[in-house]
């Protein structure tokens, strides 16, 4: 765990349910109050610096989520790089019993990193789902359910997301 300077962890949590290989790094000047799960071994949550994650969130990690600057993510948010779960019953029928022993099969449980780029804003119970990535100051609007890439410079909104407009050169000055 690696944890910025002048970062504050007002409300944060952290789960780690598989500890080898785990890791946690928040930069400089961060302000996190997510839940923030480590599922499996080797699972990675990174979040830059003077980044924002707002309280009711979950940041819900079985192999990767990296955010980055700048970013926004507004209370509630839900961001997980898994579907928790198999399709297949046969390969979930154990899944209670192996948490409460503390063990889970991850084997036929789909993964794909989640990619945030700097200055983000996600909107308020957004939930971003396995495999998305967010270009750079992409907007998320509140409630949308992202399931696919979202361009840098575009806001999205609905379920699912779709784009709505691409920002103007105004919504991107720095």
């Amino acid at each position: 765990m690696n944890i910025g300077r002048d970062t504050r962890l007002l409300g944060a949590s952290l789960v780690v349910r598989d500890a080898p290989g785990c890791s946690l790094g928040i930069g400089d000047g961060s302000d996190i109050a997510a839940m923030m799960v480590l599922e499996a071994r080797g699972a990675r949550i990174q979040i830059g610096d003077r980044t924002h994650v707002g309280g009711g969130t979950l940041l819900d990690a079985a192999e990767e989520i990296v955010i980055g600057d700048d970013v926004l993510i507004a209370f509630g948010a839900l961001i997980m790089d898994h579907d928790s779960h198999s399709l297949e019953f046969d390969h979930r029928r154990h899944d209670v019993s192996e948490w409460v022993k503390g063990r889970k099969d991850w084997t036929h449980v789909p993964r794909s990193a989640v990619h945030i780029d700097d200055k983000v804003w996600v909107g308020t119970r957004a939930i971003l789902l396995k495999g998305v990535h967010l270009g750079e100051g992409s907007v998320v609007a509140a409630g949308s359910l992202v399931t696919r890439d979202v361009p840098a410079w575009t806001l999205v909104a609905g379920s699912p997301a779709r784009v709505i407009r691409e920002l103007t050169k105004a919504d991107q000055t720095t």
